[in-house]
């Protein structure tokens, strides 16, 4: 929606934000918990920094819509 038909949902983008919070969780937990394979650091890395990975991914789409409309916001 970002790019194909220039809009954005408020409520889709809230479902955005909670489906990807969830996704991270949960693997985090299966990674953690040895449901997941996974080395010995993705676990510890999973175990003291599981904010990292959706905060890094919820800030990469929040780049990418600030880039798509900084026209529309600034003018």
């Amino acid at each position: 929606s970002l790019y194909r038909i220039n809009s954005l949902c408020l409520w889709c983008s809230l479902a955005w934000v909670a489906t990807i919070i969830m996704f991270w969780y949960v693997t985090s937990f299966n990674v953690r918990n040895s449901f997941l394979p996974a080395p010995r650091w993705l676990k510890s890395f999973f175990g003291e920094f599981t904010w990292v990975l959706p905060v890094v991914h919820i800030g990469i789409i929040g780049m990418l819509i600030l880039t798509r409309w900084w026209d529309f916001w600034t003018s």
